[in-house]
Formats: C-alpha cells, structure tokens, sequence
C-alpha cells in the first residue's frame, strides 16, 4: 500500500532535491524567511523506514514533486 502526499508548498530546485532528506537542510527557502529547522522530511523518512517503508520525492508530469510514503 501507498500513499501520495502533494507538495503544495514552494517548488524544490532540481539541485536541491537530493539533500531533501539530509537534516538541518533547509536550501534556499531560508531566504524567504520561512521558519523551521530542516528536520520535518527527515524525520518523516525516519519514521517511515521504521515502519518497513519509504519515503521518496518522485516528479509528477507537468505538476512538479510529489512525496510518496511506500
């Protein structure tokens, strides 16, 4: 069973996505002075991986990203 979470959210840079799950990375939407100390999407992997399962961002045709809990 999956489930697909939509990011509604400010768009990931192609450059930044690979460091989505590192925590305490926060990228360049710290410019925009949004608060939060990188940790939610890590630790969402974290727990899903504890589960047996996976969380991984995955591109959706012409809508951007979508987090996909496996």
């Amino acid at each position: 069973m999956s489930r697909n979470i939509n990011l509604k959210v400010i768009l990931i840079p192609v450059h930044e996505q690979q460091y989505v799950f590192e925590p305490f990375y926060r990228g360049e939407n710290k410019k925009l002075k949004i608060r939060g100390l990188g940790l939610g999407l890590p630790f969402s992997k974290m727990l899903a991986k504890a589960q047996k399962g996976d969380l991984v961002l995955k591109k959706v045709m012409n809508k951007g990203r979508r987090l996909q809990l496996l």
